[in-house]
C-alpha cells in the first residue's frame, strides 16, 4: 500500500500541472479542494476539520498566516471565486493576498490589513504537512482502517471509471 504515491497521483499531479503551467488561481482552489479532503479523511465530517488539519500537521509560522485565515481564504475562493469571505468582508479576518516569486523589499505594506502570502511556499508546507499526516498512519493501524473507509468515499481522476458508449 503506497499511501505517498496514492495522493500524488490523485490529487498533487493536478496542482502541479496547474501550478507549473502558471494557472495559479486554480492551483490555489484545486489546493484548498485537496487540504478539505484530507482533512475529511483524517478527521471525518466534523466542524473546523480544515483548521484542525492544518494547526495538526502544517508548520504555517514562516508563511505569515493563520489556519483560521486560510479557511476564510478557501471561503471566498471556492465559493465565490474572490477574496472576501463573510468574515474579511466584515472585517473580523484579514484578507490574504497570495503571490509568486520574491515579494519586493519596496513593495507597500498593509493598506486595509490584507496579508500576503507565497502560494509556492504554502505548496511547500502542505508538502510536508502530507508527509507528517501520512507518518500517522505508519503507527496507528485503527486510522489505517478509518483512511480506508473515507476514501472510498473520495473520487479523484486516477481512480475514474471509463465506460465507452459506441
Amino acid at each position: 500500500f503506497d499511501l505517498p504515491r496514492l495522493i500524488n497521483d490523485d490529487y498533487f499531479k493536478a496542482i502541479k500541472l496547474l501550478f507549473n503551467a502558471g494557472h495559479y488561481v486554480s492551483t490555489a482552489k484545486l489546493l484548498m479542494s485537496f487540504i478539505d479532503t484530507v482533512a475529511f479523511i483524517d478527521a471525518g465530517d466534523v466542524p473546523r476539520n480544515f483548521v484542525r488539519w492544518l494547526q495538526q500537521y502544517a508548520v504555517l509560522t514562516p508563511l505569515g498566516v493563520t489556519a483560521e485565515e486560510l479557511w476564510e481564504f478557501r471561503n471566498g475562493l471556492l465559493h465565490m471565486t474572490n477574496l472576501r469571505s463573510r468574515s474579511v468582508a466584515s472585517g473580523a479576518t484579514a484578507p490574504l493576498i497570495m503571490y509568486i516569486g520574491n515579494m519586493p523589499r519596496t513593495f507597500p505594506g498593509s493598506v486595509h490589513g490584507e496579508k500576503y502570502f507565497n502560494l509556492k511556499h504554502l505548496l511547500d508546507i502542505v508538502t510536508e504537512a502530507i508527509v507528517k499526516w501520512i507518518d500517522t498512519y505508519n503507527t496507528n493501524a485503527d486510522k489505517l482502517i478509518k483512511f480506508v473507509d473515507r476514501y472510498d468515499l473520495t473520487i479523484s481522476d486516477s481512480r475514474l471509471a471509463v465506460i465507452r458508449i459506441d
